[in-house]
């Protein structure tokens, strides 16, 4: 499975940058076995996607880049009628999933008007003019209100950057697994695979000396790692999932 992964990698590297393309200027970074997409090649846009309501998902655009990713966490948990659950707190275009803040420090929150990722620690946190710390109870009460208000989508998980700097620390016994990473950094967002296992401090180091950003968010994987990827028309998968039914929750971005 994880030579297939790291082949996968390696053609999608290949295929998202043309060989005629001219190079793209500093500080923009080209595309590699381990950035999968990046805001700065095109005019870029991010996308929460709440499932299985926002399926069936469209076909691939016959222009520009489109890469499709497992989001936040799923729990064991249900909601409604038995419906896939989002761990931690979710909003999707204002529509409030979960009103439960998770044990993990990062927050998401993008504008469908603009599709514009910002990345939070959840005890500092801006919406418009106003900040918040969602540990404090009324003040979370008050930015879900203010995040429904704006129609905003907002998810939770843990954030490995703040700040510009790692924030989880090493531990003896931490899993390594394959990681994927949504980061914001002085040329706009990007999505970051490591090419092997890592603990998550190692994933955290690695795309710290990669891309130094400013702010990284872990996103979830193992078995439900969804990932494809589309150019021109063309989809190649780039996860072990096929399918999308146990997922609550996805990740689209696109560029043209």
């Amino acid at each position: 499975m994880m030579r297939r992964l790291v082949a996968a990698l390696v053609a999608l590297a290949a295929w998202v940058l043309p060989l005629d393309a001219a190079p793209l200027a500093a500080p923009c970074p080209p595309p590699s076995s381990e950035l999968l997409f990046h805001s700065c090649w095109g005019q870029a846009r991010l996308a929460i996607r709440l499932l299985p309501e926002d399926l069936p998902l469209s076909a691939a655009p016959q222009a520009g880049r489109r890469l499709i990713v497992t989001g936040a966490y799923t729990g064991r948990d249900t909601r409604g009628e038995g419906l896939p659950k989002p761990v931690g707190l979710f909003i999707h275009q204002g529509q409030v999933l979960n009103p439960n803040l998770g044990r993990m420090d990062g927050v998401l929150v993008v504008d469908p008007a603009d599709g514009v990722p910002r990345l939070h620690h959840r005890a500092r946190l801006q919406l418009a003019e106003n900040s918040y710390d969602l540990t404090m109870l009324e003040q979370r009460r008050q930015f879900i209100r203010a995040a429904a208000s704006a129609g905003v989508s907002v998810m939770q998980s843990h954030l490995l950057i703040a700040d510009g700097k790692v924030d989880v620390r090493p531990g003896d016994g931490a899993p390594a697994f394959v990681r994927r990473l949504l980061f914001i950094e002085t040329s706009g967002f990007g999505i970051f695979q490591t090419e092997s296992a890592m603990t998550l401090h190692d994933a955290a180091i690695r795309l710290a000396q990669a891309h130094a950003p400013k702010m990284a968010l872990n996103l979830d994987m193992g078995s439900y790692d969804f990932c494809r990827f589309s150019q021109g028309g063309r989809e190649i998968g780039c996860g072990i999932l096929g399918g999308t039914a146990k997922l609550s929750n996805l990740l689209l971005m696109t560029s043209d």
